[in-house]
This record gives C-alpha cells, structure tokens and sequence, in this order.
C-alpha cells in the first residue's frame, strides 16, 4: 500500500511538471511582472510564489533580490541552485515555472467584469484565460455564447493598448456580430477567431485557441429572439445555437390557450427588408428572429 501510495504521489508530480513544462517555450524568457512559482524539495521555506518586480529582480528567502528577467526558468534554475548550495542547503532540487506570463497581457472587453489588460495564465488558452480569474468569473451574465480573438497586425504595443482601452470603439453590439461588427475588424491586417464557449467547455480542444500578447479577448452582448402574441411569458429570450421554434416557444412558457399554435409566423430581417414566414416547428432561428403567435379565431 504504501509503495502503490508513493507510485501516485510520484506520478501526480511527473504529471504536474509536465503540464508546467507545455506551458510555454522553453526558450521563452521571464520578464517583469511575471508569477514564477519555484519549488525547492523538502523546503516549504524556501518554495512558493514569486512576482518579478518591475526593475527584474525576485525577492527570494535569505537570497535577497535576484535577477530574474530576461532569463529562461532553466536559467533561473541553475542560478537558484547554485546559490542555495552555498552556504544554506545542501544538493537543493530546485523547480521554476511561470505561473502567469503577467508580462504577455492580452486586453478583455465587451461584456466583461474586468476590461482591460491581463496577464496570460497557465497554457494562455481561452478557455484558461475565462476560468482561471480569481474572484468572479471574467464574463458578465448578459455575455453571449460566441467570444472573439481579435488579433491586431504588428504594431506598436501602446496602440494595441490605446484600442483596448477606448469605450466608444468597443461598445457591444445588442446581437451576436458577424465579422464587420467586431471592434477593430476593418484594420487591414487583423486576424478574427470566433470562438462558441460550450464547444471548448465541453472538450474541444482543437479549437481552444492559445493566445498571444497584444490579443483582444471579445465578448459580446448574447443576442436574443423575441416572442410576442399569446405566450406565456412575451419578450426577448437569449439566443444560442440550436435554437428551434419549438423550444423558444417553450422557454417562452408555451402557446396560451387563447394562441393559434397553428398560424405562428416567423419575422426576419433580411438586407434591410421585414420578412414574414411560416416556419416549421422544428426550424433553426437567427439571432434577432421575432416569433409571433396570434389568437385564435374561436
């Protein structure tokens, strides 16, 4: 029992330094603001996590201050190593990573609870950037289904960040957008991902995008349709993908007594121009659709 004990408490650590070491290249250098969590065997002391200050200097137990930007975590290893062995502990076993890449920042905006710049985290995935945020959740309750990357061409970083921080340019469409009403979608050069969040929530992971510095998170107002007529409760519902009448209807509280479940019309618009149609029970909507049930005749 107790070597099958040992045997998971090892496999649990080779699993947890595998998962560290696809975080990031392991070229990729630390740099100011970095969270590096450094693990030092048998030594609660001397392990934890550690900020990089904004000049690169860590502020390490008995060490001091040591530089720690511009250098790889094997770098920082050895250098750790090499000065605990002198004087403090004897053949220290020591292990850095980078907990959040606080220097990487990416910029949230839309319906969010905290817009503006933050630092990657962990694999700098979507779906680790929108549940790895400490407190409440990064996205507001009236967030859509669908998020957008927008990655800006090669630029000067203070005009990403003058783009990511302007209100009036990032102002939310009322419906899920297509490419023209993303912030930023008319920039020659700009790159566009459309992301659907229970497609990666659910285990997609070839379409969790990883990001990348200078990235714009996007989250939209989640878009609606519209019942009107005789329903139990009138008025918008959100929309998702999937939607068919047949569930709107019942999300809305179902055909009253008095409706026409029969004579339900669908209006859409389309190019500008109100269409009015006969849809189907089992017809996919589009954001924005209205559905009305009328009354009965007797």
């Amino acid at each position: 029992m107790l070597f099958r004990y040992v045997s998971l408490s090892l496999l649990a650590s080779i699993l947890a330094v595998s998962i560290h070491a696809q975080t990031r290249s392991p070229n990729y250098e630390v740099g100011p603001e970095d969270l590096l969590q450094i693990s030092v065997a048998g030594q609660k002391d001397f392990s934890g996590d550690f900020e990089v200050e904004p000049d690169g200097m860590v502020n390490y137990p008995l060490l001091g201050r040591v530089k720690a930007a511009g250098q790889t975590t094997a770098e920082i290893e050895r250098k750790l190593t090499t000065l605990l062995s002198d004087g403090y502990l004897r053949r220290p076993q020591v292990a850095v990573w980078v907990k959040e890449f606080r220097s990487q920042k990416v910029y949230m905006t839309g319906e969010v609870n905290r817009p503006g710049p933050h630092g990657l985290k962990g694999d700098g995935t979507i779906l680790t950037m929108l549940t790895e945020q400490s407190g409440q959740g990064p996205l507001q309750a009236s967030a859509g289904h669908v998020v957008w990357v927008i990655r800006p061409p090669a630029t000067r970083l203070q005009d990403v960040e003058r783009f990511a921080g302007d209100p009036a340019r990032n102002a939310p469409p009322i419906d899920v957008p297509g490419r023209n009403d993303v912030p930023g979608a008319d920039v020659p050069g700009t790159e566009l991902f459309r992301v659907v969040r229970r497609e990666i929530e659910m285990g997609a992971m070839d379409k969790n995008l990883v990001l990348k510095a200078g990235d714009t998170l996007y989250a939209p107002k989640a878009a609606q349709v519209y019942l009107q007529g005789q329903v139990g409760r009138p008025g918008p519902i959100r929309f998702e993908d999937g939607l068919t009448v047949e569930k709107a209807l019942a999300l809305g509280g179902g055909v009253t007594n008095r409706g026409a479940a029969g004579r339900v019309k669908l209006v859409r618009m389309v190019g500008g121009k109100r269409l009015e149609l006969k849809p189907r029970l089992d017809e996919l909507l589009l954001a924005e659709d209205t559905l009305v049930v009328p009354e009965r005749f007797f």
